[in-house]
């Protein structure tokens, strides 16, 4: 058997035996720190070991990823670091234009993880060595009180009380391309800074509802719902995992991409609000 094939069978195996164990105790959190300039810190040469000899992963896998998969990631990770007991995944947060830059100028990043489509578009045009991975999507919603059927639809929103993120955020271009493709226009917006102002809106009674990411409302806890609408569904920002061509463990990167994509992992990324790819 190649060194390949055996990679690959060595990740369906250990995927396999962790989704049928039962729930893990997380070992100690991925190391978390924000790369201050695109040169490249001390700790990536010091860790960047390259893969077991048996051909399973082994070493320390860098993985940049956004922001929002903080609390994702946070409960992914030790799952597969139990799963290959020889592999440990350092990760760091930020915004995906800045990981973006450190990769064009040269940091070993082995997965870069984001739903910001000019960042992913730079990597994989520049230094991507395999197929782009698409793991998980994350739509804006119709976010309710958990009781009241005044609003059901998109089309309920004209006359209603609508609180939205500021069109300078994510959440407030997200919510707005979806009203332009569902040909809404929403008569009393009351435009909030962030996705938990506008929440926290509709908790009050202050708006009707809310446009923000499904993952907003999960965070936000039990005393909201969210509606889906199609148009928003199909605008959904996607969560891309890239191998960029500057890393140093692609046998590890391999498997933690296609662990991103096991049964394990889209239960998980269901938990947070996230849809499946």
């Amino acid at each position: 058997m190649t060194p390949r094939r055996l990679t690959l069978a060595a990740v369906a195996v250990a995927l396999g035996l962790s989704a049928c164990s039962g729930p893990a105790t997380p070992s100690a959190s991925a190391p978390i720190s924000a790369p201050p300039a695109p040169e490249v810190p001390a700790h990536h040469h010091e860790h960047s070991a390259g893969p077991a000899p048996s051909g399973a992963p082994g070493g320390t896998i860098v993985v940049h990823a956004a922001d929002p998969l903080r609390d994702t990631l946070t409960k992914l990770v030790p799952r597969f670091e139990e799963a290959f007991p020889g592999a440990q995944v350092a990760v760091e947060y930020g915004a995906g234009l800045e990981h973006a830059q450190h990769i064009l100028h040269g940091m070993p990043v082995d997965v870069f993880l984001s739903a910001d489509e000019a960042a992913t578009t730079m990597v994989t045009a520049a230094h991507d060595r395999g197929t782009p991975a698409v793991v998980a999507r994350n739509p804006i919603v119709i976010a309710l009180p958990p009781a009241g059927d005044r609003i059901a639809a998109i089309g309920d929103l004209r006359d209603a009380k609508v609180a939205l993120c500021a069109d300078t955020t994510p959440c407030g271009r997200g919510s707005r391309a979806a009203l332009e493709a569902a040909a809404v226009d929403v008569r009393q917006p009351r435009v909030e800074p962030d996705a938990a102002t506008a929440l926290a809106q509709v908790r009050t009674g202050a708006a009707d509802a809310a446009l923000t990411y499904r993952t907003d409302v999960v965070a936000a806890g039990g005393d909201l719902r969210a509606v889906d609408f199609d148009q928003a569904t199909r605008l959904a920002d996607q969560y891309i995992a890239i191998r960029p061509s500057t890393g140093v463990n692609q046998v590890g990167a391999d498997a933690f991409v296609a662990f991103l994509s096991s049964a394990l992992a889209k239960h998980i990324f269901a938990d947070a609000g996230l849809s499946p790819a």
